[in-house]
Parts: C-alpha cells; sequence; structure tokens
C-alpha cells in the first residue's frame, strides 16, 4: 500500500493505494489554523485510518508549497516511513525529458500530471489542470514535456474580484443557466463560469495548433473539471491524475528513495 500527497496551494490531496488502485481519498487545508502540524497530523490520521491496521510500504509527495515540505516529511517519520518527493528534479529520473527554457521552475503537479498522462496512453496529450491556477501541460508524441499556460483558476478569479472592490461580494464558482444575470451574485457567477469556458477553449484551441496534433488526446483534472466537462467533448476526465502520476513515480523510485 502507498500513500501519496498533492500539496497544492489551497489543499493536500491525499490517497492511498493498493497496488494501482485508488482505494481512499481526502483534502486536508493547506493553510490550516494550526499550521504544519496540523497538516502533518491530518496525513497521519488519514495514513492510519485508510489502512486500518495494515502496513504501509512507502509515501510519495508532490509540493508547490515549499514551505509544507517538511511537514509532510515529518508525517512520514510518523509513520516509520522516508518519503519520496517527486519534482522537477526527478524528470530525469522518470524518463521525462523537460523541454523548456528553466526546467528546474516546472512545478511539480505539472510533473506528476506528465508521467501520469504519459503513462496511461495516448500521445500526444494535453492535460488541463483546474486548481488555484488552471495550468495546461504539453507532451509530444515523444513524451516530451513542452510546456503550457498557466491561468488564474476560478476560485481565485472570484476572491480577486472581491478584494478589489468596494461592493462586489466573494461568490462560489456555479454553472449558471443564462449569462444575462439578473442580480449581482448571478452576473458573478455568470461571468466567472461562461468566461471561464471561453478562455479554456481559446487557450486549448492555440495549445492544439502550436502542437501541430489537433487530435491530440486531452485530459481534465483538478477539482473543478467536472464543472466544465460538459463543454469539452471528447476530453476525458481524469479527477485523480496527479495522485496516479505519484503512484507511477514511486514505481519507479520508490526503491531510492
Amino acid at each position: 500500500m502507498l500513500l501519496v500527497a498533492d500539496a497544492g496551494n489551497t489543499n493536500v490531496t491525499l490517497g492511498l493505494f493498493r497496488g494501482g488502485r485508488l482505494a481512499a481519498q481526502a483534502r486536508v487545508e493547506t493553510h490550516p489554523a494550526g499550521g504544519g502540524r496540523a497538516v502533518s497530523r491530518e496525513v497521519v490520521a488519514f495514513a492510519l485510518r485508510a489502512a486500518a491496521g495494515r502496513t504501509l510500504d512507502g509515501f510519495a509527495f508532490g509540493s508547490v508549497v515549499p514551505g509544507l515540505n517538511p511537514s509532510l516529511r515529518s508525517a512520514a517519520r510518523s509513520l516509520g516511513l522516508r518519503a519520496l518527493e517527486v519534482g522537477p528534479g526527478s524528470a530525469r529520473a522518470l524518463g521525462l525529458r523537460l523541454a523548456v527554457r528553466r526546467p528546474l521552475q516546472v512545478g511539480a503537479d505539472r510533473v506528476l500530471n506528465a508521467v501520469a498522462a504519459r503513462g496511461r496512453g495516448g500521445l500526444p496529450a494535453v492535460v488541463v489542470d483546474f486548481g488555484t491556477a488552471t495550468t495546461f501541460d504539453c507532451l509530444s508524441r515523444r513524451g516530451e514535456y513542452l510546456g503550457g499556460a498557466i491561468l488564474p483558476g476560478p476560485h481565485l478569479a472570484a476572491k480577486a474580484l472581491a478584494l478589489h472592490t468596494a461592493q462586489l461580494p466573494e461568490v462560489p464558482v456555479a454553472r449558471t443557466a443564462r449569462v444575462i444575470g439578473k442580480d449581482t451574485v448571478e452576473c458573478i457567477q455568470a461571468g466567472l463560469y461562461w468566461g471561464y469556458i471561453g478562455m479554456i477553449e481559446r487557450v486549448l484551441k492555440e495549445t492544439l495548433r502550436e502542437m501541430k496534433a489537433p487530435r491530440a488526446r486531452v485530459i481534465l483534472t483538478g477539482g473543478l473539471a467536472g464543472l466544465f466537462l460538459r463543454h469539452f467533448e471528447g476530453a476525458r476526465h481524469e479527477p485523480d491524475l496527479t495522485l496516479h502520476g505519484l503512484r507511477l513515480a514511486f514505481e519507479r523510485l520508490g526503491t531510492k528513495c
């Protein structure tokens, strides 16, 4: 059994794999009131609960929040494990060529998405990850990581509107039946939802054009992917793609950690 953690800017997504099957999953806040120690306790509690008395074989994590990494390593030690940290520095060992200007600046989540997309078949491919930021990760026919685009996620856009205006409230991101809102909340939700679809469609169209791969496999992942899936015909929804990237990385590198 393998414990994995994908540490993002909003949540740490935890998973427990039994072989290739994701048997349990949970999310904890990246920045809880109790700080990093609280995160470490939550990771340990999840692992013990999900493992149900069985022995864990390993722990792998990827993180875009460097300040949280010591807490994840502490959780591993509490479980009697040594953590495998996967990031851009792991790419070569994973057989992934980062064909970008500054390879070490590629986020751990983007490396893991590329590893999972490549390992689960079908190249070329584009992964659209709907998180705090929405990222586009592009893989060539030969499985090289080509780079992509980074956009503010819908929740971040909603927060920015509320923070930088005097009268607009922060609203939940939700689908609206119409674009023409009838009150302030509906107007904001309509703008976020339908505007976001337009933004993703255009970036995806230009991405496929630059890749010269109009039939590239498109994978949607991340917390809000399901909300927008209906508008991207032919796209594959893999909500746990990043966690599977951690599993695949551990299968290749785990004995070296």
